[in-house]
């Protein structure tokens, strides 16, 4: 059994936490805004009605911790 079932995260989970910390690892002068900004995921939703959207996709607010 893999160690991200034992620990009882999905592999989504274990991979985000895999690149944060090789992000968090690299030296100060390779942490650049483009590496940075790779962390952050836009996710956007549409409710639908009988197959039909009723809006323009809307995006979603961020998680709290």
């Amino acid at each position: 059994m893999s160690a991200w079932r034992k620990a009882g995260i999905t592999y989504n989970a274990y991979i985000a936490i895999a690149a944060k910390t090789v992000r968090n690892a690299l030296k100060p002068e390779l942490q650049t805004a483009a590496v940075i900004d790779r962390s952050f995921t836009e996710a956007r939703f549409t409710k639908y009605t009988k197959g039909s959207p009723d809006a323009d996709p809307a995006l979603l607010k961020e998680l709290p911790n």
